[in-house]
Formats: C-alpha cells, structure tokens, sequence
C-alpha cells in the first residue's frame, strides 16, 4: 500500500510549541486539567485542528474533538484517535500530548493528500486522563457512560475545587456531563499513540512496542484517625500519633504484594497529615494506595487484605476511589499495528502496557489498539521525559499507516 510521509518537523515543531503551556520550575510543565494552563493549551489546540481543517467542538466532560469530514462516507460511523494534554505536576512534554498532536497530524496528512476515508476521522484529546481530582480518565470514562453517580462532585486534588466546580468555572453545568456519553457502536476504531514509559523497548532496541493489554488499577483512599496535640507537651506514652499508627502499613503493603504476586506493583504515593504542623501531633493521616496488576484476583486479594486490616483497627477507615481491571487490547487491531510497523521496517515487539491509558476505558466496547515508542532510559512524569524526533515521527507513521489500512478494509472486530 502506498502511505504518503507525515510530516515529521511539524509535528516535532508543534510538540516543542505545546510545552509553552503550564512551564512548571526545573523545566517540567504542570499543566492540570481544567487548571489555566490547560484552558490555554486546548485553545491553542483547538486553533491548530481548525487549521488543520478540523470541525471542532467540546463535549459537556470537557473533551476536545476535532473531526475531519468524509467527503464521500460510506457509513455513519467514525474512526477515533488521540490521548490527553493534561500532566502530572511537573511533568513531561510528551505524555500524553505525543497522542493527540500525533492524531492531529496524521489527519491534517489525509487531508493535504486529499485522501477521502469511507468515515469521518475524530482527533480526541480527553479530559483529565492524569488523576488530576483522584480518579483519572474522567474523560474518557465519561464519553462511554462510565462514571459514578456523583463522582464529579467529589473528585478533587490535594488542593482546590472538585471537577465539578471547575466544569461550572468554564461555563459547562455538571449536571450535564452524561451527555458526554456515546454509543460505542458508533465508533469503527480507537487507536493511541503514547511513549512507553518504561525501559523495556529501549533494552530490546526495539522502535516500536504493538500494546496487546493493559494493566489493571485500583485506588482506595485510607484515613486514619488518633488526636492532634501539642508536639511539647505530650509525653510519648499518652500520645496518639495519626502518621505512627499509619506508618506500618507504608511497608505492609509492599510486602503484601510482592507476596501475592512479584509481577504486580502496589504503591502508596500520596500522603498527608493534618493538621500537618511542626509543633502538633498528627491527629489525621489521609494515604492513597494504588494497585496495578494484569490478573484481577490479584489486586482483590491484596485488597481484601487492605480492607480486613482496616476493619479490625479503631479510627481506622478505607474507601474505594476506583477500580479498573485489566484489558485485552483487539486482536485483530494488533495484526494491523505490527503489519504497519513491518511494513515500513521498522523493529518492533508486542508487549503489555504497565500503565493506564484512555484506550483502556474504550477497548472493552470499541476495537482497540496501542502503540508505543521508547522514551529515554524509561524517565516518565519527570521534566526528564525525552523521546528523540525520529521517535515521534515513526510512531505517528506507524499510526497513520494503521488508520489508512483499516480503511482499506471491509470491516474491523475486536477480536
């Protein structure tokens, strides 16, 4: 098949101009979803696929589509790519943002080739795919119908208003985010192209990483209760220190699941005490615990443990935030990922995801695939975060290939 070249400086170019937005110190960007610098970066976003002779518009969870129209559709249906643009704090420039700005430019190169695809192509930029009020994917998850009642009101940062809030800041009624929601029978495909935040395509000096599944998460929020008092005046033995009672479970867990499973992970990254002074005891102790594993049983044993431990200590508390299992990614969508890498030569390896991605709130109802390209010594979520320009430009390739191969076809299933 003959595949016209994406352009590779502009893509580059425009992933360097997008870091403009939320520049953090130590040369990171902290661009939080819903937060300013994530209001300018998606106006800038939305200028460039209007542009790119785009139809633009913003869904009520905040998403960004940009749709390019079939002139000649043989169905009613759309194909569907991208990632998000929001970051962790002081994060890196191409988590994420590779994705979207890479979809970006593989439809602007089918429409400068006047190439007309049998559906309207979607570039999708999803809203908070980063955590950035707790549970993540808010976005995505939205769009197919799957958030909790009144999860919006209640997602918030360390710091700030809840999601819901700032959907209110920028003009958009909460209430009306279950609009966002879509049939997924109207969508042929979703692809993403992402880095793969680890080191393991680096290792095996391979260009391009086919994703067959993705890891499952959960996340629970753990409380722990004792009395604040005055740091001077309160003997050790008549103290009830919140962070002690709480600092056995920092190794606990760990050991838990190493125990269970060594090719699992657990992590408690986000701790905080209050009323979190110098001179006070600590009365309270907020720690969330995230597990990610590709078996279920796994994460449910461990958190069955989690929930016993709990349960079986005063001022003790735990609560759910979410629970994702691991996906399956299509397989017939991963044949024509690594066909399309085959076919212009380069070295690739199917392999699993560790991390969470969009593509795994689609891939249990819309055919599904991942690609992913090697980041420098695996640094991700760091201002270190650094893929070489060829690695952009042949993931974006890969991807393009792939959309213009599945057009190729009659039909495309999940498996």
């Amino acid at each position: 098949m003959n595949h016209p070249a994406i352009n590779s400086d502009r893509l580059w170019s425009e992933i360097m101009e997008s870091s403009q937005f939320g520049q953090a110190a130590g040369g990171g960007i902290t661009r939080r979803a819903l937060t300013e610098p994530d209001v300018q970066a998606r106006n800038w976003l939305i200028e460039k696929m209007r542009q790119a002779g785009l139809e633009v518009r913003i869904d009520d969870a905040m998403n960004v589509i940009g749709t390019l129209k079939a002139k000649s559709p043989r169905s009613k249906k759309a194909g569907a790519m991208g990632s998000h643009f929001d970051t962790v704090p002081n994060g890196g420039r191409f988590d994420g943002i590779l994705g979207v700005l890479a979809a970006l430019e593989c439809a602007r190169t089918f429409n400068e080739h006047g190439i007309d695809l049998p559906w309207d192509l979607e570039v999708i930029s999803f809203c908070d795919e980063e955590a950035g009020y707790n549970a993540g994917t808010i976005g995505s998850r939205a769009m197919m119908g799957l958030l909790q009642d009144g999860e919006i009101y209640l997602s918030k940062g360390k710091e700030g208003p809840t999601f819901a809030d700032n959907l209110k800041r920028l003009g958009k009624d909460p209430e009306n985010i279950y609009r966002a929601k879509r049939d997924p029978s109207d969508l042929v495909f979703f692809l993403e192209l992402h880095i793969e935040q680890g080191r393991v395509l680096e290792n095996a000096e391979k260009q391009i990483g086919v994703v067959t599944a993705i890891v499952g998460i959960y996340r629970y929020v753990v409380t722990v209760r004792g009395e604040a008092a005055h740091a001077g005046t309160t003997p050790m033995h008549l103290r009830q220190d919140a962070l002690v009672e709480a600092a056995p479970m920092f190794t606990m867990l760990p050991a838990w699941v190493v125990e269970r499973n060594p090719d699992m992970v657990g992590t408690i990254g986000q701790v905080k005490v209050e009323p979190g002074a110098t001179n006070v005891v600590p009365g309270e102790c907020t720690f969330i615990v995230e597990l990610r594993s590709q078996l279920p049983e796994d994460m449910q044993a461990v958190r069955d443990r989690l929930f016993e431990y709990c349960s079986k200590r005063s001022g003790w508390d735990v609560k759910k935030i979410y629970e994702k299992d691991s996906v399956q990614l299509s397989a017939p969508m991963i044949d024509i990922i690594s066909a399309a890498a085959g076919e212009g030569k380069l070295n690739w390896m199917a392999m699993p995801s560790g991390a969470g991605h969009d593509a795994q709130t689609l891939a249990p109802s819309v055919p599904t695939g991942m690609i992913f390209v090697p980041c420098r010594g695996g640094i991700s979520h760091s201002p270190r975060e650094w893929i070489e320009p060829q690695n952009a430009a042949d993931g974006c390739q890969v991807l393009f290939n792939t959309v213009q191969a599945i057009a190729e076809k009659k039909s495309i299933t999940m498996w």
